[in-house]
């Protein structure tokens, strides 16, 4: 019994002595990386070279666009083949590149040279076509898709020529900007 009592009291100061030393090790580094980072000098501020870098990896502002008619043209043949869960994906998607567009070039030059204010543009279609399509694809409405989309194209085209950019005229798509995602709302593979 008496040797019992010791094993478990000698494990006891073990188990303690362990957690202690744990304890020390852990602070003791805490406070070499705490006195190290005190004296750590201030970043420099930026430089010229380092805002031409930026310059230089940042997209063309054209870029979201690309992405606005990917995006748009999967919406399209995602509710051609009535997959609405799909289609509305790709309606947030077309939506959300529609908005990043506004954020990058807020004001292009017009027709007339002045600045067209892009955000009250994008505000009206989404307030618009998009809520529309929103809408018919919640209704899982094709007729009321296509009127919405073909909508959504003729704002797209008033956009296009207030930003005097009328060469851009969107038509229906005529085939899939991809075909790596499968329309078919039926589809069942992969599993």
């Amino acid at each position: 019994m008496i040797h019992l009592r010791f094993l478990r009291n000698g494990l006891l100061l073990v188990a303690f002595g362990f957690a202690a030393a744990c304890l020390f090790v852990t602070l003791w580094g805490h406070s070499r990386a705490l006195a190290q980072g005190g004296n750590a000098a201030p970043p420099a501020p930026p430089t010229m070279a380092d805002v031409q870098h930026l310059k230089d990896i940042t997209p063309p502002m054209s870029h979201p666009m690309v992405d606005v008619a990917f995006n748009a043209t999967n919406l399209y043949f995602a509710a051609q083949k009535k997959n609405w869960p799909l289609a509305n994906y790709y309606l947030g998607e077309t939506r959300n590149r529609m908005r990043w567009e506004t954020n990058l070039n807020p004001g292009p030059k017009g027709t007339d040279g002045n600045p067209v204010d892009m955000k009250s543009t994008f505000d009206g279609i989404d307030n618009g076509s998009l809520t529309q399509l929103k809408t018919a694809i919640g209704a899982k409405d094709s007729k009321a898709f296509d009127d919405s989309y073909k909508h959504l194209l003729e704002d797209c085209y008033s956009c296009h020529k207030a930003a005097n950019r009328p060469y851009l005229r969107p038509q229906i798509p005529t085939a899939p900007a991809q075909t790596i995602i499968n329309t078919d709302p039926d589809a069942t593979w992969p599993q």
